[in-house]
Parts: structure tokens; C-alpha cells; sequence
């Protein structure tokens, strides 16, 4: 519950004999000492990209489900999770693989309490060296926090440096909406302190380049786009999307890709861009390669025992793919689990392991810039935007014509063959918003059993049949 909670306590402490004790501070200082506090600040972004991008984290998980990625190891839960049928997640404490939503739903709770911390000791005037940057970044790891946890389940607890929140989905806890909003929010003030204050990051906060200040004002305003668009469970809840809002965050946002740099001791990307696209482990699932070689079935069948090699007009088959002859899989886990192919943008940084990799690409915000230009009529300037970008730039592809659906393919594909291995979830989240998660397969977690169990209340789950249909679990997607 005080995870849950996050409380920030400023109630005053003494010994009998009035003397401080240093080895065990009081929570005045633990709020009020800016050197302590300049320090956790420090470590925010960073806490929240390990959180996300962790093998502890449900990222295999979503991918597989997605039928971005397939295996059939039991790892991070991937066998279980993209099982056929699917079938209910497992969501007691004690099942093997609990700590892909239970270290990260603890995890992210600690970025927002330290978050919150440090937004109270601003708020009690505690003298920083540079206050704006110590708001700025307090404000967008409330903002991270949350959001990422409304992305993954369906409900969300939420506090501030003014305490818990109330919420409408029962035992004090919000809706996934409810928490997006309260996270984009968040992430509004951190832009505004960011914009006003020309705030900037160092280096050892921020490796790789990219915390000056427009780089981070413009990474800002497109992960605002990643989260709205993204947070929906179903193709019915995009009409809902605010669209001009969406369209606002991206013409602000990146206009080169946003890069930070791995030195395989404290920063590191073990999902996707490590246990997803590493010989021998996930492979990139048949769908995707149909969708650059319709030649290629979508899906591999009981019968089949060799896939010859793709062709393509997209070049990226060639570039971003490494073709394998023969499958490594155990098939009596099931032969649908097999592919012939492998990510391989990654192999340089699964070979040196100490370089700068894409967080959040280019072509990842020009997508959400076109698909808020269709939403807002206008389809030309989306062609227009598709058609500069990695599509031709990359791929090689002829041109999308201005015609809505020819337009709305030629997002999803790119979401797909482009920057679907950048950041965690992306290819789940698309393919959710879509209605093209395969039937059953649940549309967001649970909380975790643990946590459950703290509050207590009583354990849930979703996925197969458990749930409500459409809004915890898909009714039918791409097969």
C-alpha cells in the first residue's frame, strides 16, 4: 500500500536527546537536501528507460501477442502469453514468470515516487542550483510513470507531490484513461517549464547527445503523441483521440531521431533491441514478412519444413532482416511459433554493445503526424509526409497515393517494417488500436497478484475469454 499510495511525508523528527542523527535522516531532509535530491533527480529518466526496457518487464510479452515478434521459449512469459488459442494470463503471485508485470509496475511506482519527491521539495522552496531543471525533470517522470503504466493496465493508482488521487475505478485506482490524461498533463507542465527556461540536461543524465534543450523539448512533445495514441484499447476509441492535440505534439517533435547512448554498465536495452533480436532467441514473426513479400505466407503451417528466402521491393528486407534456413524452435510447442527470419538493424549493437541506439525515431513521430492529419481531413498532407519519409528514404517504395485507405495501409506498414524494435510496445500498441490482435489475446494486464494481495483485493485477470470483449481481450484480429 505505500508503494500504492506514494505519500510524501514531511512530518518532523527527534531524538530523546535532540540530537540529529545523521546515519538516518529525517524525512524533512530526505525532501529539503538539494544535493541528495539533484542526485535522485539525476536518475529519473534513466530509472524509467531500464523500467520499460528491462527482460523483468512485459515487452517480449507484448511483441510476441502482437505477432511483431514469435517464440516459443517460456521466457518473459512469451510462450504463454502468444499461445494458440491464447489463453488467460496467469496473474497469481506465485506463476514463474509474474515478475514481467510485477517488477515493472514496482519499478515505475518508484520513478513516480522519487518524481514526486523531488516536485514536493520544489514546491516547498527547497533552493536548487538550477530549479527549473530539477521541475522539468520531476514533472516528466511523474509523467512517464504513469503514462507507461496506463499503456500496459487497465487501472492505475495516482498521486502527486499533493498526495494520492482518487479515481473512478474502485479501491482508489483510475481507468487507463483517467491515468493517460493525468500523465499528459504532467507532461504539458514539463514542456512548459522546458520551453520557458530553455532547460537542458547533462550528459551523465542523458547519454548520447540528446539532452540539450531542443532535443529534449522536441523528445517531449512526441513521446505526448506515442502516449495518446497509443493508450486505446480498440479501433472505436480513436475517434475519441484529440487529434489537434496529437498533430500539436508532433510539430513540435523530433525531427531527427532521438539516440541514447548504451555503455552496457548502467544504461542497456535488453527489450526488444537485445533478447528480441539476438541469434537464437525471438524471431521476427511470418506477418511481417508478408507484409513485405505477399509471396510469403503470413503464417507458417503444420506441414511446412523450409521457407525459401523473401524478395521485396522494400529494401529494408534486406538491410533490417537476416534470413535463417532453418528453425531452432521446439515444435511440439507448436510450429506456428516458427519463422525463417531475424531482426538484424541491431547486430552492430549486440556485437559491440557500447553505442548510441533509437529510442524514438523520426519516422515513429511523422507517422503520428500523418495519421492526426487523416483523422483531421487532410489525406494529401499526409501522403505528403509518408512519402518524405523512410517509406521511399529506406524502403525504396513508389509513392502512397492521396486516397484515406491507400494512406492508413501505408502507416501501418511503416509501424510494422520501420520502428516497430525502438521503443517497448510499439508494435502491440499499433496493433491493439487496430483490432488486429489475434482473438483472445488480452488488451491490457492486470494488476499484478501481488499487488492485489497488499491492497487486498481480490485477484483478476484477462485474456481467452476472462474479461470484457473489445475492451480486456480482442474478439478477432488480423488471422
Amino acid at each position: 500500500m505505500t508503494l500504492l499510495l506514494i505519500i510524501v511525508s514531511c512530518q518532523d523528527f527527534s531524538t530523546d536527546l535532540n540530537v540529529e542523527n545523521l546515519e538516518n535522516p529525517n524525512d524533512f531532509i530526505l525532501t529539503s537536501d538539494p544535493v541528495a535530491l539533484s542526485a535522485t533527480a539525476g536518475s529519473i529518466i534513466q530509472n524509467w528507460f531500464l523500467s520499460v526496457h528491462n527482460y523483468a518487464g512485459p515487452g517480449a510479452a507484448l511483441a510476441t501477442m502482437a505477432d511483431v515478434s514469435t517464440c516459443s521459449w517460456g521466457n518473459f512469459g512469451m510462450r504463454d502469453t502468444s499461445s494458440e488459442p491464447r489463453v488467460a494470463f496467469n496473474n497469481t503471485s506465485s506463476y514463474s514468470y509474474a515478475y514481467i508485470t510485477n517488477s515493472y509496475f514496482n519499478a515505475l511506482y518508484s520513478v513516480l515516487s522519487d518524481s514526486n519527491t523531488i516536485a514536493l521539495a520544489i514546491q516547498n522552496g527547497t533552493q536548487f542550483e538550477n530549479p527549473e531543471q530539477i521541475e522539468m525533470v520531476a514533472k516528466l517522470g511523474q509523467a512517464l510513470s504513469i503514462g507507461y503504466l496506463a499503456l500496459v493496465f487497465d487501472k492505475v493508482w495516482l498521486s502527486d507531490e499533493n498526495g494520492s488521487i482518487e479515481g473512478s475505478a474502485g479501491d482508489g485506482a483510475s481507468t487507463y484513461s483517467e491515468a493517460m490524461t493525468f500523465a499528459l498533463a504532467k507532461l504539458d507542465q514539463a514542456i512548459a517549464v522546458a520551453q520557458a527556461n530553455n532547460v537542458s540536461i547533462p550528459e551523465t543524465w542523458l547519454p548520447g547527445g540528446g539532452g540539450n534543450s531542443s532535443s529534449l523539448l522536441a523528445f517531449m512533445n512526441s513521446m505526448g503523441a506515442r502516449m495518446l495514441v497509443g493508450n486505446v484499447r480498440n479501433s472505436s476509441q480513436k475517434s475519441a483521440i484529440d487529434w489537434n492535440r496529437v498533430l500539436n505534439y508532433t510539430n513540435n517533435g523530433l525531427t531527427s531521431d532521438f539516440e541514447i547512448y548504451m555503455d552496457d554498465v548502467t544504461w542497456y536495452d535488453l527489450i526488444p533491441k537485445t533478447y528480441l533480436v539476438y541469434p537464437g532467441w525471438a524471431r521476427v514473426d511470418m506477418r511481417v514478412i508478408n507484409m513485405m513479400d505477399p509471396n510469403t505466407p503470413d503464417y507458417w503451417e503444420d506441414d511446412v519444413t523450409f521457407q525459401p528466402e523473401s524478395t521485396s521491393n522494400d529494401a529494408r528486407l534486406l538491410t533490417d532482416f537476416g534470413y535463417l534456413g532453418s528453425n531452432n524452435f521446439r515444435p511440439e510447442r507448436g510450429i506456428y511459433h516458427y519463422s525463417s527470419y531475424r531482426y538484424s538493424r541491431y547486430d552492430n549493437y549486440i556485437t559491440v554493445w557500447t553505442t548510441n541506439v533509437v529510442e524514438y525515431s523520426t519516422a515513429e513521430n511523422d507517422m503520428y503526424k500523418a495519421e492526426a492529419l487523416v483523422n483531421t481531413g487532410n489525406v494529401a498532407g499526409a501522403a505528403a509526409i509518408i512519402n518524405a519519409g523512410t517509406r521511399t528514404t529506406r524502403g525504396g517504395l513508389p509513392n502512397v497515393a492521396a486516397d484515406i485507405d491507400a494512406v492508413k495501409d501505408a502507416i501501418h506498414y511503416e509501424r510494422m517494417i520501420e520502428f516497430s524494435f525502438t521503443g517497448m510496445g510499439l508494435g502491440f500498441f499499433e496493433m491493439r488500436k487496430e483490432d488486429l490482435l489475434q482473438k483472445g489475446t488480452l488488451l491490457h494486464f492486470p494488476v499484478p497478484g501481488k499487488a492485489l494481495e497488499s491492497i487486498p483485493a481480490e485477484n483478476y485477470t484477462f485474456g481467452g475469454t476472462t474479461g470484457t470483449p473489445g475492451e480486456d481481450y480482442s474478439t478477432g484480429g488480423w488471422r
